[in-house]
């Protein structure tokens, strides 16, 4: 299947954006002592979460700990409380990475075509020109 220069231009501009500003929801397993489920991983939007600040895995062990015994004395069903992950600033460089890589191919792509239809559009250019001057009756009045 060959797709045309626009086409993967659009795609791989699609692609980038995507990749910046939509956060990857990947985590989801045991993390140092924290079971799977316990926690409700979240992490913020790539474009604004380069350097974030640390998570303190304590606070987040004592807030499954609270929600455990609150499950236990209620018995309600167990709401996991909602941190961010430990590893989501290293996530999002890697986002930020793979979407610079996708809009390089797009800017490369778009260039290609670009240079590859410019004597098309010359040549449209000059076939209008000469349409012009061959038929000025063709002309409105304002270019006469």
């Amino acid at each position: 299947m060959r797709l045309r220069d626009t086409t993967v231009v659009f795609l791989c501009a699609f692609l980038g954006m995507m990749v910046l500003f939509m956060p990857l929801p990947v985590f989801g397993g045991p993390y140092e002592d924290i079971q799977e489920g316990q926690v409700h991983w979240t992490c913020s939007m790539p474009l604004l979460s380069l350097a974030p600040s640390d998570v303190d895995l304590d606070e987040v062990r004592t807030a499954v700990d609270e929600a455990i015994t609150a499950n236990r004395t209620t018995g309600q069903d167990y709401v996991p409380p909602e941190s961010r992950h430990p590893l989501c600033g290293g996530l999002a460089r890697t986002q930020v990475v793979l979407a610079l890589l996708a809009f390089a191919g797009a800017f490369w792509r778009g260039r290609k075509w670009w240079r590859s239809t410019a004597d098309v559009r010359a040549e449209k250019r000059f076939k209008r020109l000469h349409e012009s001057v061959e038929n000025p009756q063709g002309r409105s009045r304002i270019f006469r």
